[in-house]
Formats: structure tokens, sequence, C-alpha cells
């Protein structure tokens, strides 16, 4: 009995023919693939979790499916390219990918799940069309970079934490490479950057994400900073 069982549902995995059966199985091999990420980025508390990755893996299934029941049900459809539906996915999939990055004074956060989202397209495609060991592949690659690469970059910035230092000058033209030696001297890692310029008032502002030890104490850091002779006002934030 299970023998039978286990051929049926080898054949349904192998078959290239879109029915109600294989339909189902792909769908769900593209739901279990897409928790598998959104459950990551949903215990990291990010912007796009469980249900809306799961959702943009299945969702990529079905295009993917369509495109290839269409010419398989009207052989003679001569009106258009099927294949369209499932291309039109990488397309559409940049404006949620948009959606999910934030930029907030020079700092911009969400890249790493608008990045996500788009592989996480592609694999729901990749399984729509039957390519169900490039997928899960290419899933289980994807966690390991998003688990063990993130740690990766905390050694490369010396187990550091990201902070947003804003610095107010009295003049609208500050030396900005004088600036940038003096951070890197005492170890703080420029991430991003802007900066402000208020040519009415001779003024600016220059706003710096930037990467720090922990329990690094920030008054040498300002004291250097203040020798450059034009510095009003100096202010970090987690």
């Amino acid at each position: 009995m299970f023998s039978h069982f286990y051929q049926f549902i080898s054949e349904q995995i192998d078959s290239t023919l879109i029915t109600p059966t294989t339909a189902f199985i792909r769908l769900i091999i593209s739901f279990a693939l897409g928790a598998l990420v959104g459950a990551e980025r949903q215990q990291r508390r990010r912007e796009a979790g469980l249900r809306t990755f799961t959702l943009i893996c299945m969702g990529s299934t079905v295009a993917m499916l369509i495109s290839i029941w269409i010419p398989q049900t009207y052989p003679n459809f001569l009106n258009g390219d099927p294949g369209r539906i499932a291309a039109q996915v990488l397309t559409g999939i940049g404006f949620l990918g948009a959606g999910a990055i934030i930029q907030s004074k020079g700092s911009i956060h969400g890249l790493t799940t608008a990045a996500c989202i788009w592989v996480i397209a592609v694999i729901g495609l990749a399984v729509g069309a039957g390519m169900f060991i490039p997928a899960t592949i290419a899933t289980v690659f994807m966690v390991i970079i998003l688990v063990s690469l993130e740690k990766f970059e905390r050694r490369l910035f010396l187990d550091g934490v990201n902070k947003i230092l804003t610095i107010g000058c009295s003049t609208s033209s500050p030396d900005l490479k004088a600036i940038r030696l003096i951070l890197e001297s005492h170890k703080v890692y420029i991430v991003s950057s802007s900066y402000e310029h208020n040519y009415v008032e001779n003024t600016s502002v220059l706003t710096y994400k930037v990467n720090v030890k922990a329990m690094s104490s920030y008054t040498n850091l300002f004291n250097a900073i203040r020798q450059t002779g034009y510095i009003t006002q100096i202010k970090i934030l987690a």
C-alpha cells in the first residue's frame, strides 16, 4: 500500500503535466520553502515576515503553473506568450521590495528584506516549473546567508553596533575628509552618510550611520571632532 502511494507521489512530482494533483504538490512545497525563509525573517522582526514570504512564494508558484497550463490546455493559443505571466512576477515583485526599504536621515534599512522578497519569488517560480531540487538548494543557501553571514559581518565590524552620529557645523563647507579620518582613528566605521547644507545661514549638518563598539566611550571622539574648530553640536543615537 505504502509502495503504491510512494510510486504515485513520485510520478506526480516528476510529471510535466499540470493536473490538480501536481499543482497541489507544488503549492505544498512552495508553502514549506516560503515559510522556512519567512520564519527566519519573522524571528528577527523584519518588515516582511512569515505570512508575507509564504504568500509571495505561493503566488509565484501559481503564476508559473498558469504559464505552463495555458499552452498545455490551449495548444492553438496564438494571441500571446503565456510565459509572460511568470516573467512579470519578477518585475512586479520589485514594487513590493521597494516598499520594504526605509530611508531615514541618510540611513537605509530593509535592503536585505527586499532582496529576500525577490529571491523567494524566483524560488516560487522554480517550484512552479517543477525544479524542486534547485529551489530547495536555493532556499537552504538563502537561510544560511541570512543566519551565518550576519555573524561574519559583525566580525568584520569588530562586533560593533550601528548608531546615528549627527554633527552640526558653523560652516557650510566642513572638512569632510578630516572628520572621516578622525572617526577612523577612533575605530568608528562609516556605513552610510548624508549632508545638509544651509548656505543662507552658512551652516551644515552631517549625518553618519556608523558602526562602533558596544561599550565605547564617546568623550575622546567628541573632543577630537570639536578640535576642527567649527563644530556646534554632536549627537549620537542608537
